[in-house]
């Protein structure tokens, strides 16, 4: 595998074709050393490419099972079951890099017992949903990313207790660790009391933000994240970091009806459970400790065995370091002897889960902490990446492996997290246009000709992310050139092969797919779920829809509409006032459209989608959407002042 660290290596006549004669040349490098007394490690650093991939991890403390599905001797973890299937990718291939590949060797699809009653299904997704048995029925953690998903673990389960599902633990908001949920239980079941769903207060609106707000953007990053527009394999990619495959289905979600805010203890089938929330990747992160039996699920507080997501490239609101690092300490208190997780395989041993802990936190504080320490010198997140570097010891653990998170984005995030975008340099407050700015770094770079011939020049020196970023400005310009974007391509194909981190190879390999106009949307990850629309409340409905609205058209315009829903007793008006969409929650008076109606239709409006129209009359017909004010026509009227979210085809990231 070529080694990443790579010098600029232009020909004589392509630098000379940037800078004048007379003029000095010094060769950029990355081959430099940090003012923390290391070499720069990147995420494709020569302490992954030196490993001996045939020697299995072993400190003395930390060592990893001959079964390659666990950490310890044992002692109480056991395979029960295994497959014989994988959802990763794990041949050898000289356009996968051998870490890759070693990680997914690490996602072989089984059943681990990590004592008598508490089970993992792993493998068999993104995420590890996992059983409790309890003395009348069982306790699922986190029940899968689709409902097929969760039906495939179901269904191992089930080999092994029939007892009747008595609660479900969302461990936190994302899409994978609770999509699965109606594979479980039933809406009855829930609204009866019979099964509890436990959730931190907070996980609602985060559903409601991700799946509708924003849900349009994130499904289509988080689809470049997987590389969902290209064939999965060697070409595409081999395994999501976290886990093996995010295998989609069917995305569901069923309101939480216990919530906690800070801590639940709580007796479940005779499983006695400590739920404490613990800020990290999400606000609404709870870890579900054991006490008799000294076991902990540190959900997705650790991301696998993985440097942790401080920021995610798809797109997230800012992740707090300090937060996240200090969560890890208070479940450093637990006693614990078995470590599970909602990514990554567990861990046996009280020493083993005390080593994983403290590494995974004193990277993340490391990571904050001198990037802080280095803003405060003035550096910008361009500086601070060649100088927040890991030391080898946290560089170098099996947990920190830079597959999912990376210091270098982590830095980026941490410095815009704190700081904003500005980096004070006053130009930035108003730059020329995009466009305009485009043609005048064209023309200054010699033209679109010189570009190319550098482009390939560059490649040819293996500076693959230095062309693609000069190839940007031509493609600007002018989005039909073919060439400039081919070449592009070629760039960001090569330089995932080189990739380490799964995200960047990922987003590589889909932005290539764009640039040649060959994405394939038969895969691609939506966030969009009627499901998940029915089961938010109203408010939260309402509400993003405010955020739809087209300015443009309605800064002269004053107009309410108020839906009335007999069967919840609630009153929703959206009121438009002059550029502006408020939510009124309250009853309103003198709404220009007033609708009578249920909750229940508006559900049949929402799971209608494309054909919602129909609905709708059918509904006048029978008497069920009723205008107490207003007709059809001031409805349509009212409706045509929101934005219609793009299609996927439509929404270009690279090419624009």
């Amino acid at each position: 595998m070529t080694s990443s660290l790579k010098k600029l290596l232009l020909s004589v006549a392509i630098s000379a074709a940037l800078v004048p004669v007379s003029a000095s040349f010094a060769t950029p490098t990355t081959e430099a050393t940090s003012t923390n007394g290391q070499s720069l490690q990147t995420s494709s650093a020569a302490h992954y490419q030196n490993i001996d991939f045939e020697k299995r991890y072993n400190n003395g403390v930390l060592f990893e099972h001959e079964s390659n599905l666990f950490w310890g001797k044992g002692e109480r973890i056991k395979v029960l079951s295994k497959t014989g299937d994988t959802l990763a990718y794990v041949e050898d291939s000289p356009l996968v890099h051998d870490a890759l590949t070693k990680h997914g060797r690490k996602m072989d699809q089984a059943i681990v017992q990590v004592d008598d009653n508490v089970y993992l299904g792993y493998g068999f997704g993104l995420d590890t949903p996992v059983m409790i048995e309890g003395d009348d029925g069982i306790i699922i953690v986190d029940p899968g990313e689709s409902v097929q998903m969760a039906a495939s673990v179901k269904a191992q389960f089930r080999k092994i207790t029939d007892k009747p599902v008595k609660a479900i633990i969302y461990s936190h908001n994302h899409i994978d660790h609770i999509s699965g949920v109606r594979a479980w239980v039933t809406d009855e079941e829930v609204a009866s009391g019979d099964v509890k769903i436990i959730a931190q207060e907070g996980l609602t609106a985060a559903v409601a933000n991700w799946s509708s707000n924003l849900g349009t953007l994130f499904g289509h990053r988080t689809s470049y994240t997987g590389a969902k527009h290209v064939e999965e394999g060697e070409h595409g990619t081999v395994n999501d970091g976290l886990g093996p495959r995010f295998m989609q289905g069917d995305i569901s979600f069923i309101e939480p009806n216990v919530t906690l805010k800070d801590r639940l203890d709580i007796t479940i089938a005779g499983v006695e459970l400590q739920i404490v929330n613990v800020p990290s990747e999400t606000k609404d992160e709870v870890v579900v400790y054991l006490p008799k039996q000294k076991i902990l699920h540190a959900a997705e507080v650790l991301q696998g065995e993985n440097f942790p997501n401080l920021h995610t490239i798809r797109g997230t609101k800012f992740r707090d370091p300090a937060m996240w690092f200090k969560g890890i300490d208070v479940m450093r208190q637990f006693d614990t002897e078995v470590m599970i997780n909602s990514h990554g395989r567990p861990v046996e041993g009280k020493a083993a889960v005390a080593n994983v802990l403290t590494a995974y936190r004193d990277a993340i504080q490391f990571t904050h902490d001198q990037s802080i320490r280095y803003m405060n010198k003035g550096m910008t997140p361009d500086e601070l990446v060649e100088v927040v570097k890991l030391p080898k010891h946290l560089a170098e653990h099996p947990w920190l492996g830079e597959h999912y998170g990376t210091v270098a984005h982590a830095v980026r995030q941490i410095y815009v997290g704190y700081v904003g975008f500005f980096e004070a340099d006053p130009w930035q407050l108003e730059p020329m246009a995009y466009q305009q700015r485009a043609k005048a770094f064209v023309e200054l770079m010699g033209g679109r000709d010189n570009i190319i011939t550098t482009a390939k020049a560059a490649i040819d020196a293996e500076n693959y992310t230095f062309a693609a970023e000069i190839l940007s400005y031509p493609i600007t310009i002018n989005k039909q050139d073919t060439e400039a974007r081919e070449l592009k391509a070629k760039a960001y194909k090569t330089w995932a092969a080189d990739q380490v981190n799964i995200n960047w190879r990922n987003w590589a390999l889909n932005a290539a797919a764009e640039l040649e106009g060959t994405r394939d949307f038969s895969n691609m990850i939506s966030f969009a779920s009627v499901d998940v629309l029915t089961a938010l409340p109203s408010e939260q409905i309402f509400d993003m829809m405010t955020a739809t609205l087209i300015a443009e058209k309605t800064l002269d315009v004053e107009m309410a509409m108020t839906y009335n829903f007999a069967d919840t007793n609630e009153s929703m008006t959206i009121e438009i006032r002059n550029g502006i969409a408020q939510l009124h929650t309250t009853p309103y008076t003198g709404a220009d459209v007033q609708i009578e109606t249920t909750r229940e239709v508006l559900n049949q409006i929402l799971i209608a989608g494309p054909k919602s129209q129909q609905v709708i009359g059918k509904n006048l017909s029978s008497g069920k959407f009723n205008f107490a004010n207003g007709d059809i026509q001031a409805f349509g009227l009212f409706m045509s002042y929101f934005d219609k979210p793009m299609t996927p085809e439509e929404l270009k990231l690279i090419v624009r």
